[in-house]
C-alpha cells in the first residue's frame, strides 16, 4: 500500500475514541503494574503507537472482508448486465445504485465505484477505469480481476465467464476463511485469557502480598527487570496474535 494512503488511514484510526481511551487506560495500568510510579506514564507514546497499530490492523481486516463481500456482489451485478446484452461500460455505470440498494450509502466499495464512473464519464477506457479501481483498494482479488478484464478486452475474451470465475474464487476464499475462523475461535479465546493472566497474577500479588514484589519497584535493577518483562510480554502477545490470525 502507498505510504501516503497508509498515513491517511492511520490518521483516520487515531480519531477513533476507542484508540485514545484504550491507550490511556493501558498506559495507566502499565505504569501502576510495572513501575508503581507516575513516571511510568512517559511510555504513553509507545502505548499509543501499539494501540493505533492494533486497531488499524483489526479495522483493516474487517474492512477487507466487507470490501470483498461487496465486490463479489458487484461482479454478480456486472455479470447479470452482460448477460442482458449491456456493455461493460453500461454495467459499471449502474453499479452505484445497485450497491446502494444492497448495502446503503456507507458501502465500502461505493467510493471506488464512483471513481470508475467518473473516469468513464471522461471517456477513459473501461479497462483503465477498472485498473484504477483495483489500485484504489490494493487487494489481490480485485487486482487479478482488473488484469482479467484488461486481457479479455485486448484478446476479445469471454467477459461473463471470466467474471463468474473471479466471483467464484472470491466466494471460495471467504467461505474457507470463515470455516477456519470458526475453528480458531476457541484458540483465540484461549489466547486472550492467557494474555490477561500475567497481568491478573501481578494485580493479585500486588494487592495481597505486595512485599514479595516490592524489591522490583523504585530502584534501577527493578526498573530494568520490569521493563524487560514488559517488552517480552508484548512480544509474546504479538506472536500469539500472529499465530491465530489468518492472512489471505
Amino acid at each position: 500500500m502507498d505510504k501516503r494512503i497508509m498515513l491517511t488511514k492511520y490518521r483516520e484510526t487515531i480519531k477513533d475514541v476507542k484508540v485514545i481511551t484504550s491507550s490511556i487506560v493501558i498506559t495507566i495500568l502499565v505504569a501502576w503494574l510495572f513501575y508503581r510510579s507516575f513516571l511510568g506514564l512517559i511510555i504513553y507514546p509507545v502505548v499509543l503507537f501499539c494501540t493505533l497499530y492494533y486497531f488499524y490492523e483489526s479495522n483493516n481486516e474487517k474492512k477487507r472482508e466487507k470490501v470483498l463481500i461487496e465486490f463479489r456482489e458487484m461482479l454478480k451485478i456486472i455479470c447479470s448486465e452482460l448477460r442482458s446484452g449491456h456493455s461493460l461500460e453500461n454495467a459499471v455505470m449502474i453499479l452505484d445504485k445497485e450497491i446502494i440498494g444492497l448495502y446503503g450509502e456507507k458501502a465500502y466499495i461505493l467510493s471506488g465505484i464512483k471513481i470508475m464512473q467518473k473516469e468513464l464519464s471522461l471517456k477513459k477506457p473501461v479497462e483503465q477505469a477498472i485498473s484504477d479501481f483495483a489500485s484504489y483498494y490494493q487487494y489481490e482479488e480485485i487486482i487479478n480481476f482488473a488484469y482479467t478484464i484488461s486481457y479479455a478486452k485486448r484478446l476479445g475474451g469471454n467477459y461473463i465467464k471470466n467474471i463468474q470465475n473471479t466471483a467464484e474464487k472470491i466466494e471460495e476464499r471467504l467461505e474457507v476463511k470463515q470455516q477456519i475462523n470458526t475453528k480458531l475461535t476457541e484458540k483465540q479465546l484461549e489466547m486472550k485469557i492467557m494474555g490477561v493472566m500475567p497481568l491478573g497474577i501481578l494485580i493479585y500479588i500486588g494487592l495481597t502480598a505486595y512485599e514479595f514484589i516490592e524489591p522490583l519497584y523504585h530502584n534501577v535493577i527493578g526498573i530494568i527487570v520490569m521493563s524487560v518483562s514488559l517488552v517480552l510480554y508484548v512480544a509474546c502477545l504479538y506472536v500469539a496474535k500472529k499465530i491465530v490470525t489468518i492472512e489471505y
